[in-house]
């Protein structure tokens, strides 16, 4: 009795591994939606800056620093660092074109004269507008309009108390605080219309402790850095606004078991996805087994779904799940489904 089951256990051991041999994965990178993705016909953007002014300086970054030290590092105040300004357009640009959705032009005079207002700069001129877009060969113009940081920082010393040694000891506590506000328009010449007036403000913190004053802010980000990791923060937080964002996932599909489905994983593996279709529709439709029949229907959904087309997908999924039950293809029905609801969400925040 135990004989025969030890032999059970092998033989279900083999059927696993078998299966497990007849499934491939692949690699694929997925979008996720912009939240506040722009206009379908602007693809195109010339980013400049209209922020930076006469208030502006582009601070040393050790003079910058003394500055604090004298003071003791206690204090609060703004500070309009054109490096910071220009970091954040920068950013910006790399990551609007890393998100594939747009094509990026950031001129070498970008940073534009305008009227200094108390607030927010005004508006632009559409003829300037116009005249951007026509020199760059853009659909549109992504301004900096306003970006304003202000840095608070604190220092204290304390005596602590070590109950393992029973000793006490002086430690020294500092920390930095930068608020930052930016504001961006997209200017639409081809409507004269504003199709994006964003503003975007947050706060950093950095804090450090340590029984060694140059220890401590040696460690701790200088205020000059501060200040650029707020413009790149700023740049951040607007990209994922109007830029699908993008992650690596895997997908199964079949890829053993019959000719045409090795022949069709050579041809996913060049990325002919087209060609493997085809191979697997025509499975689909002259198999008489129900397992092969199930298996070409999956990998039709893994293909729609590489193709762009997720109701195409679930379609195929469908009927891979009514022909043969598979608990891996409920768990892709499930995905798909998810995927559709995000992407239907996205169009109607639009």
């Amino acid at each position: 009795m135990n004989r025969n089951r030890y032999f059970l256990w092998i033989l279900l051991a083999l059927m696993v591994l078998t299966s497990c041999k007849t499934v491939s994965y692949i690699s694929v990178e997925l979008a996720n939606p912009a939240k506040k993705e722009l206009p379908a016909g602007i693809q195109s953007l010339t980013l400049v800056n209209r922020a930076v002014d006469e208030r502006f300086a582009n601070f040393n970054e050790d003079s910058l620093q003394q500055i604090f030290y004298r003071n003791q590092f206690r204090m609060d105040t703004l500070l309009l660092d054109s490096l910071a300004a220009d970091t954040l357009v920068q950013a910006l640009g790399k990551l609007l074109f890393e998100s594939e959705r747009y094509d990026v032009v950031i001129p070498v005079d970008r940073f534009l004269p305008h009227e200094r207002s108390t607030f927010f700069t005004p508006a632009m001129d559409w003829e300037e507008v116009q005249s951007l877009c026509d020199t760059f060969h853009t659909d549109a113009v992504l301004s900096l309009d306003f970006f304003k940081t202000s840095v608070t920082t604190t220092y204290k010393r304390e005596t602590l108390y070590d109950t393992g040694s029973e000793n006490f000891y002086s430690a020294h506590f500092a920390q930095m605080q930068i608020n930052y506000e930016s504001l961006f328009r997209v200017y639409d010449p081809k409507n004269r219309q504003i199709v994006m007036n964003e503003l975007v403000k947050d706060t950093l913190l950095w804090e450090g402790a340590d029984y060694d004053l140059r220890t401590l802010f040696a460690r701790l980000t200088k205020v000059k850095g501060g200040l650029i990791e707020s413009g790149i923060d700023a740049a951040l937080e607007i990209a994922e606004k109007i830029a699908p964002t993008w992650r690596t996932d895997s997908r199964p599909y079949f890829s053993k078991g019959d000719p045409l489905l090795e022949e069709a994983h050579l041809l996913v593996q060049s990325g002919d996805w087209d060609s493997a279709m085809t191979k697997w529709e025509e499975l689909s439709k002259k198999t008489n087994s129900k397992a092969l029949k199930s298996k070409a229907e999956f990998n039709l959904a893994v293909g729609s779904e590489m193709q762009g087309n997720i109701d195409n997908a679930i379609k195929w999924g469908v009927k891979s799940y009514e022909t043969m039950y598979r608990p891996m293809t409920y768990d892709y029905l499930n995905t798909l489904k998810t995927r559709k609801q995000q992407l239907e969400g996205n169009h109607e925040e639009e």
